[in-house]
């Protein structure tokens, strides 16, 4: 516990431990095809994850959560801290919103909604009670605050989106085949037709 309040002490460390976590469910959900991690957009911008999707452009993931203002909330013991550090929350949590969808969404090369993933159950569920105005000025701004069972969730539904766009290609396919056979079957019929004529 002790070396780990030391890691999310520490910027740097927090800020790969959560790169961490979300690579983690990204490797395990999806085949290293259909993601990339500290890709460059046009606008020179390096998201930590864009992940492929079959039937548009890419979703963008940032795993960069400002934990400095919830750590000082968990921590205020009187209720002037208390009060200043909720300020800080609501502050440092739309900077990076309005960040994410400044840098990262962008009209025709990424989708028109961003993932921010929060590496803490615990801290989503502390947001998600106290703090519902910024989840709704998130999903405003089209960036969706997720924890790590939600990412999971999300990779489970690209999974089905992928699965789905394969069968469409692959009945696509089917379609031209049935439709070859078909016009096989027809050429048969108008030999067999022209057999029983000379025979005739």
């Amino acid at each position: 516990v002790t070396s780990l309040q030391s890691v999310l002490a520490n910027k740097q460390s927090r800020g790969a431990f959560g790169q961490a976590r979300m690579e983690m469910i990204i490797h395990d959900g999806l085949p290293k095809d259909c993601y990339e991690f500290q890709a460059t957009l046009t606008n020179k911008a390096r998201p930590d994850c864009i992940v492929h999707l079959p039937d548009g452009p890419p979703l963008v993931i940032d795993a960069k959560f400002p934990l400095e203002a919830v750590t000082a909330f968990r921590e205020a013991k009187s209720e002037d801290e208390r009060k200043l550090a909720i300020a800080r929350v609501r502050t440092d949590i739309a900077k990076h919103v309005g960040d994410i969808a400044a840098r990262y969404l962008i009209p025709g090369e990424t989708q028109d909604m961003a993932l921010m993933f929060v590496p803490s159950e615990s801290i989503y569920a502390e947001l998600y009670d106290g703090f519902d105005d910024i989840f709704q000025k998130a999903y405003r701004a089209k960036v969706i605050i997720v924890s790590p069972s939600l990412m999971m969730l999300a990779i489970h539904v690209i999974q089905q989106i992928r699965r789905d766009a394969r069968m469409r290609e692959a009945a696509g396919k089917i379609m031209i085949e049935v439709g070859l056979l078909v016009a096989d079957v027809v050429r048969l019929r108008d030999r067999v037709e022209n057999l029983e004529r000379h025979f005739g």
